[in-house]
């Protein structure tokens, strides 16, 4: 009984225990659940209160960026950053190469598309605000991948975008890499080849400058600002191109000298002493063969021949083997009277020395007179030396000057292709056009446009192939002036000035133009200019033919014409325009004979058989003025002042009733011809059609209100009518045009005696 007592107790106890210890937990669940509640009730505020902090923020920030939406976009790039290095640093699964270039492509591109790259803005004015930490940070993944320009998939305009993105955040090697990638996709860009310019400069990476500047100035020969910078970085040096950008910068009006500042310290002293032996040859003496013919040379720019030439015996004196004295020898005997036979022998001795003398040997036999020999030395030398282009050019030239103008053509034609990368060829290619359109022009008396612009073409590729051909400027100024372009002939022919300005071609046609732009004085003060130059020359006695001519100095003109053709008989111009002033002399004689000549000796010129019919029509010669026009009509049945003469000649010859149709065809084809409605005019009048001739005066005098014939005419009808008061106004529309008109002043006081008569009529004094 005890025992199982016990047990019963034991079993009470434990059942107790398990109570307790089950109650306990409960509490503790409880105080648990006490404390989460508190703990959630404190969240929700938090997140409530991060929420209204977060909305409020987000309201902030559209309101401060309300005035910049695109900045909005630079989220995007920021997440496109953080997936672009999430796949390539953060993945586990490894990509390819092809992969990886793409992902940065897409980065980068992502920050292109928030780039505002306007060509117009320059500077850091086109980078949106807060777009350079993120090139920064494209940087350091392009860093972290060992990536380079080439590996991402972008043109040549988004590789320069990125470059002057990496050149404003600072990064330089990095901009440099994708400038480079951008030239090489987008070769010869001047915006590209600019910014690269740009960032070598401020690397002071001075070869590579100057390699970019050379490309530019490929691009854009006579930038200024470009020339000048590559002028200063060659300072000092002997390189060519320092005297080409300044002898292009003189052509283009730029005064530009090179200061000490640009040049190295060390040289200063050197070039002050190079200076004061170009101002004074005289104060040093060398002591070398080479010294000696460096003195002879200053002293030949200077005009000094004499001296130079002292000075040259005494560089052969110290080394008769030197060429280069030779060859300096020969050209100051040349530049002398009556030594080339001298001359000739030194240019033997320096070629036989190993000096390039063929040019000067030839310049000198043709001075003499002597073109074979001149044309001989040039081919001699070309057949040894096919590709010498100079040489083939002086020898066209030399056949040009000879009249031989098909052997000239063929010397060209038979040029190897890499000849044609020299300026000379071009520029006689272009002058044999310019000729061929003379002459074409001398036949009709029409220019040939096609072959002008085939000569304009051939001088602008001798321009491309060098900028400093002073011909070159002086042939396409011409070129340019035949085609009516006179203010571009005029730009162009101020550089060739620059270029050439002891060029005797220069004034002439300077003075061409000036005439064209109708300044006489001008053309007349640089006539006299080429006439110190060059004399018996036939322009410049046709120039100032013209000149004459324009000033209405007919019998001066006609003797300007005239010393013209004593010199060149065939002289079509000089011949037409003498013409033109014996008709307007009233010596019909010479210009009848002249306008025969003309016709024999170009049946097609049209002008010269209109010339003949005006002076068979001043002779009164009706009958042959007639035949003359019509053969003129047959060769171009629309010119208008054939058509109007003829219409004249069949009213003298009373035929009027044959006139109308020619001058209704005048009429027709140019309907603002004063002179037409003028002539159809008498004819009405001849008709007794008043009205008719009086509408035909009034159109000649509204297409010419200079018209004083028609003036008169119209005058004439309204004096016989009884309006006075339009008779008044029109013989004052006379007076208008001639002051001086006696007939005008006469009719108009008949006219106002008329007005007041009918006055006194109308209005009877009481």
């Amino acid at each position: 009984m005890e025992q199982s007592t016990l047990i019963i107790l034991a079993l009470y106890g434990l059942v107790g225990i398990a109570l307790a210890t089950l109650w306990l937990r409960h509490q503790s669940v409880l105080r648990q659940r006490d404390e989460m509640r508190t703990k959630l009730g404190n969240l929700q505020g938090n997140l409530a209160s991060t929420s209204n902090r977060l909305d409020l923020l987000s309201r902030g920030v559209d309101t401060i960026l309300g005035e910049t939406p695109e900045v909005h976009k630079l989220l995007s790039v920021h997440k496109s950053l953080e997936s672009a290095e999430s796949l390539l640093f953060e993945q586990d699964v490894t990509i390819s190469s092809s992969e990886s270039c793409a992902i940065a492509t897409h980065a980068a591109r992502s920050i292109l598309s928030n780039y505002l790259n306007d060509s117009e803005t320059e500077g850091s004015e086109n980078i949106l605000p807060g777009i350079i930490p993120l090139v920064l940070r494209l940087d350091a993944i392009l860093t972290e991948a060992e990536m380079k320009s080439e590996d991402l998939e972008l043109n040549g305009d988004e590789q320069r975008g990125l470059g002057e993105l990496f050149h404003e955040s600072g990064k330089f090697d990095r901009a440099t890499d994708f400038y480079r990638r951008a030239n090489l996709l987008s070769p010869e860009s001047l915006s590209i080849l600019l910014s690269l310019a740009s960032i070598q400069r401020d690397e002071a990476d001075l070869d590579s400058l100057d390699r970019t500047l050379e490309r530019l100035i490929a691009i854009n020969p006579d930038d200024v600002d470009v020339l000048k910078e590559q002028a200063i970085l060659l300072s000092g040096s002997e390189d060519e191109r320092l005297n080409r950008n300044i002898k292009r910068l003189n052509a283009l009006g730029v005064d530009f000298q090179l200061s000490d500042a640009h040049n190295e310290i060390s040289n200063i002293i050197d070039r002050a002493n190079d200076a004061q032996n170009q101002i004074n040859p005289h104060l040093k003496e060398p002591s070398t063969s080479e010294g000696w013919v460096s003195k002879s040379s200053k002293l030949l720019q200077l005009g000094e021949i004499r001296p130079a030439l002292e000075s040259i015996e005494r560089a052969l004196y110290l080394d008769n083997a030197n060429s280069e004295a030779w060859l300096m020898k020969a050209k100051l005997l040349a530049a002398g009277e009556n030594q080339s036979k001298e001359a000739l022998q030194a240019i033997r001795r320096a070629s036989g020395l190993g000096e390039y003398t063929v040019l000067l040997e030839s310049e000198i036999l043709e001075n003499e007179g002597k073109l074979d020999s001149a044309r001989a030395v040039l081919e001699e030398w070309l057949e040894i030396n096919p590709n010498d282009a100079e040489v083939r050019g002086r020898l066209s030239l030399v056949l040009f000057r000879a009249g031989a103008i098909d052997w000239s053509k063929r010397v060209l034609e038979e040029a190897p292709t890499e000849s044609w990368e020299s300026a000379s060829l071009h520029v006689m290619q272009g002058r044999l056009h310019l000729l061929a359109a003379d002459e074409h022009r001398d036949k009709t008396g029409e220019q040939d446009h096609i072959l002008l612009l085939d000569a304009t073409i051939s001088f602008d590729s001798a321009i491309e192939k060098d900028r400093e051909s002073g011909l070159a400027w002086l042939g396409r100024s011409r070129a340019l002036r035949y085609q009516g372009s006179i203010k571009e002939a005029e730009i162009a022919l101020v550089r060739a000035r620059r270029l050439i300005p002891d060029h005797p071609s220069i004034s002439l046609e300077e003075a061409h133009l000036c005439l064209e732009m109708g300044k006489l004085d001008q053309a007349n003060a640089l006539v006299s200019e080429a006439s110190t130059n060059i004399r018996n020359h036939p322009s410049i006695p046709f120039i100032r033919g013209m000149i004459a001519a324009r000033q209405n100095r007919f019998i001066e003109a006609k003797s300007f014409f005239s010393k013209v053709l004593e010199t060149e008989p065939n002289h079509i111009r000089a011949r037409l325009n003498r013409c033109s002033a014996s008709l307007l002399a009233n010596d019909l004689v010479t210009a009848l004979d002249d306008a025969n000549s003309l016709i024999e000796t170009a049946p097609e010129f049209n002008l010269a058989r209109l010339r003949r019919s005006e002076i068979l029509m001043n002779l009164g010669d009706w009958k042959e003025a007639e035949s003359e026009l019509r053969r003129l009509l047959s060769q171009d049945p629309e010119h208008i002042m054939a058509l109007v003469h003829l219409g004249a000649c069949m009213i003298a010859m009373n035929k009027s009733e044959q006139a109308e149709r020619p001058l209704n065809d005048a009429i027709r084809y140019d309907p603002n011809h004063s002179e037409a409605w003028y002539q159809r005019g008498l004819l009405y009048l001849d008709f007794g059609r008043i009205e008719e001739a009086k509408s035909d005066f009034e159109a000649a005098a509204r297409y010419d209100n200079k018209h004083i014939d028609a003036r008169l005419r119209i005058a004439a009808i309204l004096h016989d009518g009884e309006d006075a008061n339009s008779s008044v106004i029109a013989w004052r529309k006379v007076l208008d045009i001639d002051p001086e008109h006696r007939l005008a002043r006469r009719r108009l006081q008949e006219s106002v005696d008329r007005q007041e008569n009918l006055k006194q009529k109308i209005y009877p004094k009481g």
